[in-house]
Formats: structure tokens, C-alpha cells, sequence
């Protein structure tokens, strides 16, 4: 008699453990139609993306959206617009969920207040300062999020197959930066069209120049697709300062594969959202054909 009852409990538990992942995500996305919500297995964990399909008459194809990192899939802002708004214009719109960081390094730690090697580098109290990360560190967190969105874009053929079309890549502020990155490194599969918008890499001249990647202006020229490089006046100064390199290296492609828009607006609001959507669609069927 025990014995069965030992196995009803264990069925039990493990039909839980099975269904964990789905309630996290109900939880977490209570406010958004359950059918929106999927799942990709990153490192051995379920991962939330969330799909909508087209809403038109009109059937492009499917936008991937990747928003800033350690942001969710529904980020408010112009990721969730994005992913909301332009179904009605013949897109399916995919959103991953962004790759999160292992810590967000900062300097602001005296040399001696540094913990030793190895003594909690990874978790640290909220009333404590995060301590100066090492070269190695830096490469570690930078691998560590460029295989976590290397191994979900790449988990993506069979939902992109549901939408047949052209398939845009959208990544924005430091996940466009890795992303130009998987793509250089051929790492993912080149999309229709890639869209990066306010693109920058934070630390990238922290680390040791032997392992320090080519620039992102480098690595787009090389690019033989059609690219859309957005920035706003309220980007990260990085990618701001970077912006009229990037536009030097390129402006030697024709127009139909690289085009630097600068924004008028800002992303503080809908009005900024709906340019980007604009010149996002704009730029996506002129590609295209459409």
C-alpha cells in the first residue's frame, strides 16, 4: 500500500516539475493571451518567446525581436510596440527573451575593497558594491550571453516556418551588438533583412585586446545583406559616438544594403516607437520586393 502511494506522489511531483516552467510563465506573462506564449530549452531550461501572428490580409513573412539585455520578452517600450503593432501590417512578430548577465560590472570598487579570487564572484548581497571585473570575467559574461542567444535563434526554424515570408532580425541597444557579432562569427543563420537599433558594446575595450572582437562597423561592412542601422539622440553615448563610424564603413554599399537613419524622436514615447515601426517596415519591404 505504501508503495503505490510512494508512486502516486512521485507521478505527482513529476508532473509538476513538468508543467513549473508554463505556470512561471503564466505568472509572469498573466496579462498577455496564454497561445502568444512558447518555449525554447536554453542550457537545459525552458525559455520564454513570445509569438503573434500576422493580423492582415497581407502575409510578409516574421520580425524577431531581441530587446536590450536582461530585459523580458514584453519589455515595455519599443520593444513591446513593436512586437504588438506591426501584426496588423503583415508581420508575425517573434520576441525572445534577451540574454541575461551572469552580473552588470561597474568600477566604482577601490582595488582593496575587492573580494579574493574566487570568493562570491558571481552573487553578491544588494547592499554591497559589485567589485572590478577581470578581463576574464568579461569574456565569460560575454560568451556566456552570446551562447544563450546563439542556441535560441538557432531553435527557431520550425516557429519561423509557420510564417512563411522574408525573415527580419531586429535587435536592439547591447543585444544588437552581440547579435552583429553571432552573425560575423556565422554562428546563426543571416536573416532577410537585419535591423540594428542604438547598437553599442559597454566594456568591450576592458578586455584584453587579443580577444577583443572587431568593431560593429567593421563587422557590418562585411555583411552582403540588406541592413537598417537606426539610432536616437537618447541611445547610449557609446553607440552615439559610434554611430558616424558605422555609417562611414558602410556608406559604400548601395542604398538597398545599408541605410543609417537617424531618428527624429526619441524612444520616451509612442511618437518615437511608431517612427522606428515605420521606417523598420519602410526599409523591410523595399528589400524585399514588397
Amino acid at each position: 500500500m505504501r508503495t503505490i502511494q510512494f508512486c502516486q506522489l512521485m507521478l505527482i511531483a513529476i508532473g509538476l516539475w513538468v508543467v513549473a516552467p508554463a505556470v512561471t510563465a503564466q505568472q509572469k506573462y498573466a496579462h498577455l493571451n496564454a497561445n502568444e506564449i512558447k518555449f525554447v530549452t536554453i542550457d537545459g531550461k525552458k525559455t520564454e518567446i513570445l509569438v503573434r501572428s500576422w493580423e492582415s490580409k497581407k502575409q510578409f513573412g516574421s520580425m524577431v525581436i531581441i530587446g536590450p539585455s536582461d530585459t523580458d520578452a514584453d519589455a515595455n517600450g519599443l520593444v513591446n510596440y513593436l512586437r504588438t503593432h506591426i501584426n496588423t501590417r503583415g508581420w508575425a512578430s517573434i520576441t525572445l527573451t534577451p540574454a541575461k548577465g551572469l552580473y552588470r560590472p561597474n568600477y566604482a570598487t577601490k582595488p582593496e575593497d575587492i573580494s579574493k579570487a574566487g570568493e562570491e564572484q558571481m552573487t553578491l548581497g544588494t547592499n554591497k558594491s559589485t567589485p572590478k571585473y577581470t578581463s576574464e570575467q568579461l569574456l565569460e559574461l560575454r560568451n556566456f550571453q552570446q551562447a544563450a542567444l546563439s542556441e535560441t535563434i538557432n531553435q527557431l526554424g520550425s516557429t519561423l516556418g509557420l510564417f512563411p515570408g522574408a525573415n527580419i532580425l531586429i535587435a536592439i541597444d547591447d543585444s544588437a551588438g552581440m547579435v552583429t557579432n553571432l552573425l560575423y562569427d556565422k554562428k546563426i543563420p543571416n536573416p532577410d533583412v537585419f535591423v540594428v537599433v542604438n547598437p553599442y558594446r559597454e566594456f568591450e575595450y576592458l578586455i584584453d585586446p587579443q580577444s577583443q572582437r572587431k568593431s560593429i562597423a567593421e563587422q557590418l561592412v562585411t555583411m552582403s545583406l540588406p541592413i537598417l542601422d537606426i539610432q536616437s539622440d537618447d541611445a547610449h553615448p557609446i553607440s552615439i559616438m559610434e554611430a558616424p563610424t558605422r555609417l562611414n564603413y558602410n556608406q559604400v554599399k548601395p542604398p538597398r544594403y545599408y541605410r543609417q537613419y537617424q531618428m527624429s524622436l526619441d524612444f520616451s514615447n509612442q511618437s518615437g516607437w511608431e517612427e522606428a515601426l515605420n521606417q523598420i517596415e519602410g526599409f523591410s519591404r523595399s528589400a524585399i520586393g514588397r
